[in-house]
């Protein structure tokens, strides 16, 4: 599973470097190859086997459902694979790293299944919006 959070920086290509404690993980129960998606204001990883288990219980979706629809043309229009090269980066392709406004630095968070990879400054703003009590009593509401 994916924990922590760390800072990166992303250079003017979209090289981003993986976390080695993240290389760890994939490398133990994974492989080198991620699926990059757009989703809530960051980019989000998948190892390849989380995204083939995702795959199959998005499969079940209505496909007639307006919701549902509009899920599938938003999430699977900005996947892409990607391969982690032998120095650990991933190359972030400029759509993503405009959706998500990456430009120099970068956190990459680990969220058990999967990674996301926002623009430092956004984290920090998105993280000023949910404090810990708030947190704390959406954990209680969830049974956790």
């Amino acid at each position: 599973m994916f924990r922590g959070r760390f800072e990166h920086t992303i250079d003017l290509k979209g090289r981003l470097s993986i976390p080695s404690k993240f290389r760890e993980t994939l490398s133990e129960r994974y492989d080198s190859r991620l699926v990059l998606t757009a989703y809530d204001k960051c980019i989000l990883a998948y190892p390849f086997a989380q995204w083939q288990a995702l795959e199959e219980k998005v499969a079940g979706l209505p496909e007639f459902n307006k919701d549902a629809r509009a899920f599938l043309r938003f999430f699977y229009s900005s996947a892409t694979d990607c391969t982690i090269d032998k120095l650990g980066r991933i190359l972030v392709p400029p759509t993503l790293r405009d959706y998500a406004k990456l430009e120099k630095d970068v956190m990459l968070i680990g969220a058990l299944k999967h990674v996301e990879i926002w623009c430092k400054g956004l984290w920090e703003a998105e993280q000023a919006l949910h404090p810990q009590d708030d947190i704390t009593n959406t954990l209680a509401r969830l049974g956790i």
